[in-house]
């Protein structure tokens, strides 16, 4: 889900205050020339393709984009599924909204849905950010639980989580996640939701951890949504810093190299590596792109090797875009992440 940006440890950034405290102000966006184009007659793509909403929120915090016009924007950009973000409708990023109520999902909904349907659009999974951390010890689930009600309404098939921790202790980490998973998948199990882990920072982006995690919950509606783009284990605290004003701000491109969150990160996890182990538990998958070179390539990821790894792995589900490009207006970063996953499949 979402781009590669960590909730960290107490001191450290935290994306969901960052965010918090954006201004709302006009941003410097540029667009790039692509040689890289998509080709319309391209018959062989096995996969439908799906939007995550995330890569709209830049305009949805800059209030230049309306959360209730995902379904229609998505459709005039070609795709034919929706992966809802949370934060786009609920309290904290976008100040003026207040705590969802159970009343006011249920119309959440119903509205959505509404809209959905007018554009022949399909609900995969809604993107959950906002609750308590599932790494760590949880006593309440009912913010989890409201929203996977609210994805059972929509009849989406997943709902995601994350399962950052908010210490720098495996064992109890994996304990917590795994106790707080099957908890949730005994709840979301009747309404036929499932819940995904994507590969989300700290622990979870190492996919031996996270897959130790997966292979003990003892449900079958628990998977993972691996995003190719989010393998960082650790950030230089201040280039992140650095990095994060960009997302509101835009950033100019001084060279064939855009600056990406990747740019901070100073120990990782092998990416490709990592897809091949999270695909055996794949039931969605997160096609990040990172920023473009001149060619329309990305310039952190390889799309031909990672569509060959999925490839293989015999998925047959959505693919969902999830385009992060500081250089870039976000409908055209959008246009451009499709034409690079169309282009990359053979």
């Amino acid at each position: 889900m979402l781009f590669s940006v960590f909730t960290m440890h107490t001191g450290k950034i935290n994306r969901r205050k960052f965010l918090n405290s954006l201004c709302l102000g006009t941003t410097a966006i540029s667009s790039l020339n692509f040689t890289n184009v998509y080709n319309p007659f391209l018959k062989d793509f096995p996969y439908k393709l799906s939007l995550a909403q995330f890569s709209l929120f830049r305009l949805e915090i800059m209030r230049k984009s309306d959360p209730m016009d995902f379904a229609k924007i998505a459709t005039e950009l070609g795709f034919e599924g929706l992966e809802y973000l949370q934060m786009s409708y609920t309290g904290g990023l976008l100040r003026e909204r207040k705590k969802t109520s159970l009343s006011g999902i249920k119309k959440l909904a119903k509205d959505l849905n509404i809209r959905a349907n007018e554009y022949n659009q399909k609900n995969i999974l809604i993107m959950i950010d906002i609750g308590p951390d599932l790494g760590t010890i949880v006593e309440n689930f009912d913010d989890y639980h409201t929203w996977i009600d609210c994805a059972s309404e929509m009849k989406c098939h997943s709902v995601r989580v994350n399962l950052r921790g908010s210490n720098d202790n495996l064992s109890e980490w994996s304990e917590n996640s795994i106790n707080n998973l099957s908890k949730l998948c005994n709840y979301a199990k009747p309404l036929g939701i499932n819940i995904l882990v994507e590969n989300h920072g700290e622990f979870s982006s190492n996919a031996d951890y996270l897959v130790n995690v997966i292979e003990n919950v003892n449900y079958n509606n628990v998977g993972t949504l691996p995003d190719f783009g989010n393998f960082c284990l650790k950030h230089d605290e201040k280039k992140l810093a650095e990095t994060y004003k960009f997302f509101t701000l835009g950033a100019e491109k001084t060279s064939d190299r855009p600056p990406t969150l990747y740019d901070s990160c100073i120990d990782r996890f092998d990416m490709y590596d990592g897809i091949e182990k999270l695909m055996k538990y794949a039931k969605g998958v997160s096609a990040k792109t990172h920023g473009f070179d001149s060619e329309g390539n990305d310039v952190d990821i390889n799309y031909k090797k990672m569509l060959q790894i999925v490839k293989k792995s015999n998925y047959s589900g959505f693919i969902g875009v999830e385009a992060q490009a500081f250089t870039m207006d976000p409908i055209e970063a959008i246009k451009a992440s499709k034409k690079l996953l169309l282009n990359s499949y053979s």
